[in-house]
């Protein structure tokens, strides 16, 4: 076989790998949200549909994938129907650009070498020939992404003729937009420090993680991260006491796995791996006795981004929604404010050789 075709082979299988590394992360997360906002409540969550209820979620899959599948009228179908998938499209793009792919292949490369294989897998990654051919990409490629989903969102509440779903996509275009800048400034503050390459940025942290070196980089990066994903106390545009359920109130139990299910916790999902690549040091983490350093890469790699996830959760059980223009106040007047000081915080410490 040809070099170039085992390359596209190991390539496309890197980025199934990935799919499947999100996707088992994506159900372990949502299983232990239930749970952990179960507890905060006074209440179980799941319990009842398998051993301390973890087939609740396939339960509930199947349950909604036996609706029907209807439109509303005066809808335009093919936009009713289209732009759902176009934004489930969309936003598995990141699957390829952040270093999921590296991380799973490190772990199954750590395996190998626990029963004597050597053999490397990571060179296979396509996030990493990515970043090395256009250094940057994955970070800002990152940025255009989250920017493309506004017009599809507000084409998407336009096409289900519905008051409710309009007023929360220009909620959701408010908000994405108000906490976009301050988004932007911090991940150029990060690559101040530590260059554009995500790779670049991580190996910087061998000796410390940029959570220590600049806490207000760390503050401005995650509530951001927070608002982009439309997680709680930011979930204005699913606010169900305000307006119903949001941009997608139309759409059946089917569209809900997409819009609600899928689209919101990979979102929420990207955000905990930057912010675990980008402020904990990614896969760096001491070395765990007996173990293959390819291996410990994986592991602390899915412990901090679960790890965040969870700080997410916590935020969610503990801190009420404030107003509209609450928010939008926090992120012009506050918010971007100290993602500028940040920048020049990290201008300042890359000048002085801190790092």
């Amino acid at each position: 076989m040809l070099a170039g075709t085992e390359i596209v082979l190991f390539s496309l299988t890197s980025i199934l790998l990935a799919f499947a590394y999100a996707g088992l992360l994506d159900l372990i997360t949502i299983y232990l949200e239930r749970k952990i906002l179960g507890r905060a409540m006074q209440r179980y969550g799941p319990s009842h549909v398998g051993y301390a209820g973890l087939l609740q979620l396939i339960a509930d899959f199947l349950k909604y994938l036996s609706k029907e599948l209807f439109s509303p009228r005066n809808v335009d179908k093919v936009l009713y129907y289209g732009v759902p998938v176009a934004l489930i499209a969309v936003i598995t793009v990141p699957l390829v650009l952040l270093p999921f792919d590296y991380v799973v292949l490190s772990g199954l490369q750590g395996l190998a070498e626990l029963v004597g294989i050597k053999v490397n897998l990571t060179e296979y990654a396509i996030s990493r020939i990515l970043d090395n051919v256009m250094p940057g990409v994955s970070l800002f490629g990152y940025v255009a992404i989250v920017a493309v989903t506004m017009p599809l969102m507000y084409i998407l509440a336009w096409a289900q003729s519905n008051k409710y779903s309009s007023i929360a996509a220009f909620r959701t275009i408010l908000m994405l937009v108000t906490y976009e800048v301050p988004f932007i400034i911090s991940i150029a503050a990060a690559s101040v420090l530590a260059g554009p390459s995500i790779y670049s940025i991580v190996n910087s942290q061998l000796l410390g993680p940029l959570l220590f070196v600049n806490p207000l980089l760390a503050l401005v990066l995650t509530i951001s991260l927070i608002a982009e994903s439309e997680r709680q106390p930011f979930d204005h545009p699913e606010a169900e006491e305000e307006i119903v359920h949001g941009w997608n109130i139309e759409y059946g139990a089917g569209e809900f796995i997409l819009l609600y299910g899928l689209y919101l916790y990979t979102k929420a999902f990207y955000a905990a791996a930057l912010i675990s690549i980008l402020l904990l040091g990614g896969w760096l983490g001491p070395a765990i006795p007996g173990l293959p350093m390819s291996l410990t890469n994986f592991i602390w790699f899915t412990v901090k981004l679960v790890g965040v996830f969870l700080l997410f959760v916590w935020i969610r059980a503990s801190v009420a929604r404030p107003r509209v223009d609450q928010v939008l106040d926090f992120g012009w007047f506050k918010l971007l404010i100290l993602s500028i000081i940040a920048f020049v915080l990290s201008v300042a410490l890359k000048i002085g050789g801190v790092i």
